[in-house]
């Protein structure tokens, strides 16, 4: 006899169905951002930093040099009283403009830099997100396929009527009855009475051999004692 599942409810199957396609999504809106935010840093450092800078250090020399000029014409300029005007003001405009250039140059070739890091790093992050694009694109998808298949399949058998056990009973009986009919399964009296049928056979058998044996060897003596005389 067959045993039934022990099933009431799909609920929680669906359940989880549907809880794997929100966390699908999740996922895949949490990889796009996070995607498109490496874009955008890459593009803001190699379009928007690099050409800022790459401008900013000319231009900033220009200036420096423009400072030194300043110096040296306040150098030449001479006072009333025969003494030189005074430069420090010029010669901090000199130092501060020395210090931006400075830094202009240190930041584009820090964003060169960090354009490089960026670029290994991303080929990083590719390569450790291809299992999970392949888990989004196709083995998630394949699993809610297979819990929905599964839900439908459980709710069919659900739907179907069960049979009782008496009922399972008496289509056993039913069976077997009509095996015994068609000659398939004999009961232990018929087997019993085939079998004293068969040793009955045997010993009628050997009495006969016997018979038959006692026969022979007295057709043989007979013609010994003939054949004597």
């Amino acid at each position: 006899m067959g045993s039934e599942a022990n099933i009431s409810d799909v609920a929680a199957l669906e359940d989880f169905r549907r809880a794997l396609i929100r966390f699908r999504e999740d996922m895949g809106i949490a990889i796009a951002e996070a995607d498109s935010e490496i874009k955008s840093t890459f593009i803001w450092l190699e379009r928007d930093r690099v050409l800022h800078w790459r401008r900013a250090v000319p231009r900033l020399e220009e200036e420096l040099t423009s400072a030194k000029l300043a110096v040296l014409r306040k150098e030449m300029q001479t006072m009333g009283t025969g003494q030189r005007p005074s430069t420090i003001d010029e010669r901090k405009t000199v130092d501060r403009m020395k210090r931006k250039v400075e830094g202009a140059r240190d930041r584009l070739e820090c964003t060169r830099r960090w354009i490089g890091t960026l670029q290994r790093d991303i080929s990083l992050f590719k390569g450790a997100m291809s299992p999970v694009s392949s888990l989004i694109d196709r083995d998630m998808p394949d699993a809610i396929i297979r819990l929905r298949n599964m839900t439908l399949a459980l709710e069919a058998y659900l739907a179907t009527p069960t049979v009782g056990l008496a009922e399972q009973v008496e289509r056993a009986r039913a069976k077997v009855a009509s095996m015994r009919r068609a000659g398939e399964i004999r009961t232990a009296e018929e087997d019993a009475k085939d079998a004293a049928e068969q040793l009955e056979l045997e010993q009628d058998e050997r009495v006969l051999a016997a018979a038959r044996d006692a026969a022979l060897k007295s057709l043989g003596a007979g013609g010994k004692s003939s054949g004597g005389s």
